[in-house]
């Protein structure tokens, strides 16, 4: 791994998996379990023509790189400076295949 990207890696977040647990209606219950943390980058992406007319335009959008991990998808959720970022996509970065690149959407 080079040393530029580990050198990027400056902030920590939380790792946390939703449980696939139902209430007492049968509805999923929303609780998550930590699943470990993670030296990431974190930039902010500029919603662009994906949230024209899109009621999700509104959160703001991040974009996560961090070393490639097995577990992460939509079920995962990462906490960042006390925010909580769902995580929509992940890519594994065609350039280097030992970091991954996560679209988030922070939750409110």
């Amino acid at each position: 791994m080079s040393r530029e990207f580990a050198g990027a890696l400056r902030e920590r977040v939380t790792i946390e998996r939703r449980l696939g647990d139902r209430d007492a209606i049968a509805g999923a219950s929303g609780r998550h379990v930590y699943d470990g943390a993670a030296w990431v980058a974190v930039a902010p992406l500029d919603p662009g023509g994906d949230a024209l007319a899109d009621a999700r335009s509104a959160l703001p959008r991040w974009q996560i790189t961090m070393r490639k991990r097995d577990g992460i998808g939509p079920w995962t959720r990462l906490v960042w400076r006390s925010r909580f970022l769902r995580v929509a996509s992940v890519v594994s970065d065609p350039r280097d295949p030992a970091r991954m690149m996560l679209v988030c959407d922070e939750l409110r």
